[in-house]
């Protein structure tokens, strides 16, 4: 049984059996840019309560107004993420950061002009990985000036968008955007998830969890060796390697996996963690039908 999946080897469906459902990568909004709503590329992993993608956007390019009945969590791995979520406008995800859209919350995604983008996408599965757009159109993604459609105007950098949008770059009224070094309560301010500072699973694995209406993410630094020890819990859960590489341990089986790659975990299902001589830094996304377990 495969647990272990990597962006770069989902261009097709593995020919073994496998714990999550995959959809290989493609255009996940449509069978061609100019028939999607959205430039997002990714490959999917279906599991029985959370689903989660390896996606990414070029640079300039993304969703249109969207909206759909499960939440969402996104960890950029790459580039700058804009969106507008609800009445929240241009708030700004940066590498390292979770973005999170509510469900039936309407809201675009974009790549900023500086670099093409890599995200980690959670979502519950009251719904599938994409949302139909909001005026029902599907002619094509959504770009910011001086791309695709709207090539002819001038293109801005990201640090010029950032500085002309006037507003906190996590919300300035409701806070969508998490950075995990720094999630203290902000004066006068809501938040989109419940934020949980400090999360201690064991020595040298520590870090910060969101929690939601129906998913609950954590991102943990691994001290180099640092050992999540093997144990089962009945929450679904699946685990990105952001940085450096791991030893995992999945169903009584040992697997190196390195970065960008993807451990999946059903319910009851044995498992564990050391981390390499470098140390790791690891998002979990787990169901909240229980409470958080590591």
């Amino acid at each position: 049984m495969q647990y272990i999946y990597g962006y770069n080897e989902l261009d097709t469906a593995p020919g073994n059996p496998t714990s999550a459902r995959v959809e290989p990568k493609r255009i996940l909004s449509g069978p061609t840019l100019e028939t999607g709503k959205s430039s997002t590329i990714g490959a999917v992993l279906y599991g029985t309560h959370v689903a989660v993608a390896l996606a990414g956007q070029a640079a300039g390019s993304g969703a249109k107004a969207h909206t759909h009945p499960n939440e969402q969590f996104n960890y950029i791995l790459q580039g700058v993420m804009v969106s507008d979520i609800d009445a929240e406008k241009q708030t700004f995800g940066k590498t390292g950061t979770i973005v999170h859209t509510p469900s039936m919350s309407v809201h675009t995604g974009q790549a900023c002009p500086d670099e093409d983008m890599l995200f980690f996408a959670m979502k519950d599965t009251r719904h599938g990985i994409v949302g139909p757009p909001v005026d029902g159109k599907y002619d094509g993604p959504n770009y910011l000036p001086g791309f695709g459609k709207l090539a002819h105007l001038p293109k801005k950098t990201t640090a010029q968008m950032m500085a002309e949008a006037g507003t906190d770059p996590h919300g300035a009224n409701m806070r969508y955007v998490y950075d995990f070094d720094d999630l203290s309560e902000r004066g006068g301010r809501n938040t989109s998830a419940r934020m949980v500072p400090e999360v201690k699973l064991a020595a040298g694995a520590a870090g910060g969890l969101l929690i939601s209406e129906k998913l609950q993410v954590a991102v943990l630094n691994l001290a180099p060796g640092a050992v999540l020890p093997t144990h089962t819990h009945e929450n679904e859960q699946f685990t990105l390697v952001a940085q450096g590489d791991v030893h995992a341990y999945v169903d009584g089986k040992s697997h190196r996996v390195g970065e960008r790659y993807v451990i999946h975990v059903p319910p009851q299902t044995s498992h564990g963690i050391i981390a390499g001589s470098c140390g790791a830094r690891i998002v979990t996304v787990q169901d909240t039908r229980f409470e958080f377990a590591g």
